[in-house]
């Protein structure tokens, strides 16, 4: 490809390749002609999808420059949006600023400072991890801590050292921690319930860097669980809860915009290395680009994603667009930058058949079942809630169907194994020996591609009833397509809705949720709670 094109051609040559060929191409350009062709390529995306590529986790917080408490309002208002395991919204958020933000890092430093590092309440990562996961782990430290930091590989007293601030919250003046029910996570190993903590913290940090904000996931918090107790009493962190992960929310140093120049961004591994395609082979060779429309804000597509029950078969949606909204998503945060996800693509034949198959299967009277714990046998009274919300809202009210009505409600079910019509489905997977920490990666992971997908204009929404009929897609498919020694966490479905739509201004169904009032805690300085001119 000639070098002396004009930009514009250039970017259409490229847009019209393979994604998986883009890169080849950009690399044997000269660097000057790379970096416009690059800038032109990001252009052509919605603004949504550009920003969740370019969130990345900071490190270098102003401490003397306040976040209205009003911003820390809206970004956590947009969790009422996220789709959780039959509408259960799980967690309980504690927002810690001033004396009592100060209080937890005290206390933190000091236990650090003694050498006693602290354990969570669950298991973070699995003993024996799969080999992309080991590579993932091994490039981030070796980036971080080596090529970022300038350590040696073995200096375990530097790394102890740069790993003090983490205790500081990086100089972030708010800290937010994310808890889920412990009799669920731990005495009952409810996976679901952990899915539905990575939506939630992955939510926070987009909308948090839509708003400019910097922000950092934080699993060593977990750690100081004891401290947090201890700091918070009883009354804010109770026995009952278990801390998930902490948060710290605040202004990048120097000015910086996050959105447009990132600070550390550590290496992913790349869409081939994590997706499986089971598609046509027409569908697959179509370069058709994927520039889209949208000037919506992140904050704003969260508070507008909800999941969509009607998409059109008929109209494709392009490959290019999947990969692109797979790329832009592989860049949520993971424990030890693990990534442990994995993907497969179907399109359709493939779709066809899988849907028929589930079909037959369901239509028999059979159920099936995950692989793994979905749903609790005893939810607290808060999940309980939002579960019946659910209920009373989608099958009685919007359907017409009575609470007892079995047959009226299978019937309704029964367009989960159409894919509601769309003509992409993916398929989200894990190792089989996934622990809690993985699966709230699986979480993160499945909301940022669910939030790219709505930054183009699609609806859709996550399936995990698809992960009940596991074993028909290994008959259907290939094993690479559904190993035998993964989890199916659940399907997601994509396709442009049917009646024209624009789902990121006129929502499909958008079920009641609980208020930040019964899910949000604040523990903070009594000045910076009152209200505020932004």
């Amino acid at each position: 490809m000639g070098s002396g094109a004009s930009t514009e051609s250039l970017s259409a040559a490229i847009t019209a390749a393979p994604p998986d060929e883009i890169a080849t191409i950009l690399a044997s350009l000269p660097k000057e002609t790379r970096v416009k062709i690059s800038k032109s390529l990001r252009e052509s995306l919605p603004l949504g999808l550009r920003h969740i590529a370019s969130r990345h986790s900071s490190y270098d917080f102003d401490s003397s420059r306040p976040v209205p408490q009003k911003v820390v309002q809206d970004i956590l208002e947009g969790s009422r949006s996220l789709p959780t395991s039959a509408n259960t919204q799980p967690w309980t958020i504690i927002v810690a600023q001033g004396a009592k933000r100060d209080q937890l890092s005290e206390k933190m430093l000091q236990k650090f400072d003694a050498g006693d590092d602290g354990q969570a309440q669950y298991a973070s990562l699995p003993e024996n991890m799969v080999e992309r996961m080991n590579k993932a782990i091994n490039d981030y430290e070796r980036q971080f801590f080596e090529e970022y930091l300038g350590l040696e590989r073995g200096d375990k007293a530097g790394r102890r050292q740069k790993e003090r601030p983490s205790y500081e919250f990086w100089g972030a003046p708010v800290h937010l921690l994310l808890c889920a029910p412990h009799k669920q996570c731990v005495a009952e190993g409810v996976d679901g319930v952990l899915i539905d903590m990575g939506t939630l913290l992955t939510a926070i940090l987009m909308a948090a860097h839509s708003c400019g904000l910097g922000g950092n996931a934080q699993f060593s918090v977990a750690k100081y669980h004891i401290i947090c107790r201890e700091v918070l009493g009883q009354e804010q962190l109770q026995d009952d809860l278990l801390l998930v992960c902490g948060i710290s929310i605040g202004w990048p140093k120097s000015g910086r915009d996050p959105r447009t120049k990132p600070g550390f961004f550590p290496a992913r591994l790349g869409v081939e290395e994590t997706t499986c395609w089971s598609c046509d082979s027409a569908w697959l060779s179509a370069g058709v680009g994927a520039a889209g429309s949208g000037d919506h804000s992140l904050l704003q597509l969260i508070h507008s994603r909800h999941c969509s029950h009607s998409l059109d078969t008929a109209r494709a949606v392009p490959k290019d667009m999947i990969y692109a909204i797979l790329e832009s998503a592989l860049n949520v945060p993971s424990i030890s930058n693990s990534q442990p996800w994995s993907i497969t693509v179907i399109q359709g034949e493939a779709r066809d058949k899988l849907s028929k198959r589930m079909l037959e299967e369901f239509d028999s009277g059979k159920d099936g079942g995950q692989t793994y714990k979905k749903y609790s046998a005893e939810n607290t009274p808060q999940m309980q809630k939002g579960k019946d919300t659910y209920g009373y809202e989608l099958y009685e009210q919007k359907h017409g169907l009575a609470r007892d009505d079995k047959v009226g409600r299978r019937q309704k079910y029964r367009p989960n194994y159409e894919f509601w019509g769309a003509p992409v489905l993916l398929l989200l997977r894990l190792p089989k020996n996934a622990v809690a920490g993985t699966f709230i990666d699986a979480g993160s992971f499945m909301y940022a591609i669910l939030l790219a997908m709505h930054s183009y204009g699609l609806g859709g929404k996550p399936l995990g009833s698809v992960a009940k009929f596991t074993d028909i897609c290994r008959e259907v498919l290939c094993k690479e397509a559904m190993p035998e020694d993964e989890h199916l966490v659940c399907g997601i479905c994509i396709g442009w809705p049917t009646d024209g739509r624009d789902p990121r201004v006129t929502p499909d169904f958008f079920p009641s949720r609980l208020t930040l009032d019964e899910t949000t805690r604040w523990v903070v300085d009594s000045s910076w709670a009152a209200p505020q001119i932004l």
